[in-house]
């Protein structure tokens, strides 16, 4: 009895232990759920790298960035890289202000151009044309600009505006003239002469009995021009036509083919003080006006006395280009038939912006010995000042040609003739400190034959005139017209330079403006 009892015992204990581990193990089940569980049986949704939530960009414009010639009816569009929502992408089609996420302009977007109608929607709701609401200008550059409130079906904005790096440039034309002359200063005739863009023949002409060529309605853009003669040497020469009905003059001299190789000798000065200088850095490519590109390999440094040699050089046209830190970078054109000297340069420092400074320059050996500059200014009494050899300064403080009483500011607030040369090789330089609104006029009197109408030895001089402001360089050639007053250029700060490129006759520097 006691054994029975005993086992009773023990088994009753096994199942009430039994018992309490399940209950235990139940417990630990529920437990996995509870908020302080240390295990994570969950799952989370991320939508942050879904393409909802991606900024849509600009994936092509049209016309594409850097084309030229572009037709002034031309559509302009845009696709996107996603679907836009159509209601954002506006434009102005009422006036000329910038509104709207989608805009054109000439001006670098203080204005816009007028659109004829809402842009219309394609390819899925990507992309977006529209068209002026009038033809474009002929010859001018365009840029597009779509703003961050164009938006994608999420709500997603463009992530900053879009703007055309160069933008187009719509059709325009333009006409490139000279004369060709042969080494002795003589005119040519019957030369060959072929224009080239981009590497296809576009033109060709032959020049009078005069020398001179002429071709119009040249597309914009650079050319290569080349001069081809029986028993002459070719010549080549670039131009670039960068307006609409810009007329450009590029002169040559041909080299006979028995012309020999030499040397090119000559003196780098100062534009404004007529000081020498040193250590200029001078280097050669074959052709004429060609500012870049490979070299002929021939180089060569000032002297401390300004001067320099490149030798041998192989008979033909070359481009010669100096430059020193400080200095604006200067080119010229160079004709070897054998040793050439006075090849003489007057470079000009580094202009603060605003400034103008304008360089007239002809060669040794020239027909013409005694050049002035002569600039008709606006002034600070909304009138003109005649600036040349009788009137080398102007103070816009005093409204003068003298400031006695001026501070540093005022004194330095003018403009000057800086050089005044009577004698070939010549360079006669104007300054202007600050170009102000209204027109600048520009001309060179031929004061040795003043009191000759019918004179061609200015037009046979080969002088030219360099103009330096912001930044750019431009050259202007003279006609092939009698004459000893050349009208060079007039300017406005509003508009552009304009080449007048006239010869007529003043016997009386006063009267010159």
């Amino acid at each position: 009895m006691f054994y029975k009892n005993k086992y009773l015992f023990v088994l009753i204990n096994l199942t009430i232990l039994l018992s309490f581990l399940l209950s235990s193990c139940a417990s630990d089940t529920d437990d996995s759920s509870a908020p302080n569980s240390t295990t994570d049986n969950s799952t989370t949704t991320d939508n942050s790298t879904t393409t909802e939530n991606i900024a849509p960009t600009v994936s092509s414009i049209s016309p594409t960035d850097n084309s030229t010639d572009v037709s002034v009816s031309t559509n302009v569009a845009v696709t996107f890289s996603k679907t836009m929502s159509t209601s954002t992408i506006t434009t102005n089609t009422d006036n000329t202000t910038c509104s709207g996420s989608f805009q054109l302009s000439s001006d670098n977007f203080t204005t816009c151009i007028q659109m004829s109608a809402a842009p219309s929607a394609s390819n899925s709701d990507k992309t977006f044309t529209t068209s002026p609401a009038n033809n474009l200008s002929r010859g001018t550059n365009y840029k597009l600009q779509f703003t961050t409130s164009a938006k994608d079906t999420s709500d997603n904005s463009l992530a900053d505006n879009y703007t055309t790096t160069n933008g187009f440039t719509t059709y325009g034309t333009g006409t490139i003239k000279g004369t060709v002359r042969y080494d002795n200063n003589s005119a040519t005739d019957n030369v060959s002469v072929s224009f080239a863009k981009s590497g296809t023949t576009v033109a060709n002409t032959t020049t009078n009995d005069n020398g001179t060529f002429s071709q119009d309605n040249l597309s914009l853009g650079s050319y290569n021009i080349t001069f081809t003669k029986s028993a002459f040497n070719d010549v080549s020469i670039s131009a670039t036509l960068l307006t609409d009905n810009q007329t450009i003059t590029e002169n040559v001299t041909l080299l006979a083919d028995s012309c020999s190789s030499g040397n090119i000798t000559g003196k780098i000065t100062d534009a404004v003080s007529g000081n020498n200088v040193d250590n200029v850095s001078i280097i050669v490519r074959s052709g004429l006006n060609v500012t870049s590109g490979s070299t002929t390999g021939t180089a060569t440094t000032s002297a401390s006395n300004g001067t320099y040699t490149l030798t041998g050089m192989s008979t033909g046209g070359y481009t010669v280009q100096v430059s020193k830190s400080g200095y604006i970078t200067a080119f010229f054109n160079a004709n070897v038939c054998g040793n050439i000297s006075n090849q003489d340069v007057a470079i000009s420092e580094e202009l603060s912006s605003g400034m103008m400074r304008i360089v007239l320059s002809w060669p040794s050996g020239s027909t013409a010995r005694d050049l002035d500059s002569h600039l008709q200014i606006p002034d600070n009494d909304s009138s003109t000042k005649h600036m040349y050899y009788s009137y080398k300064k102007y103070y816009y403080a005093t409204n003068a040609k003298t400031c006695s009483s001026c501070s540093s500011s005022q004194l330095s607030d003018n403009v000057t003739l800086d050089r005044d040369t009577t004698s070939a090789p010549g360079t006669e330089t104007i300054t202007i400190s600050k170009v102000r609104s209204g027109t600048y006029s520009y001309s060179v009197h031929d004061y040795t034959n003043r009191s000759n109408a019918s004179s061609t030895k200015l037009t046979q001089s080969g002088a030219y005139v360099n103009i330096y402001y912001n930044n750019t360089t431009q050259t202007i050639n003279l006609p092939n017209s009698a004459g000893n007053l050349w009208r060079v250029f007039t300017f406005t700060i509003t508009g552009s330079f304009l080449a007048t490129d006239t010869m007529s006759s003043q016997s009386i520097p006063g009267n010159i403006y």
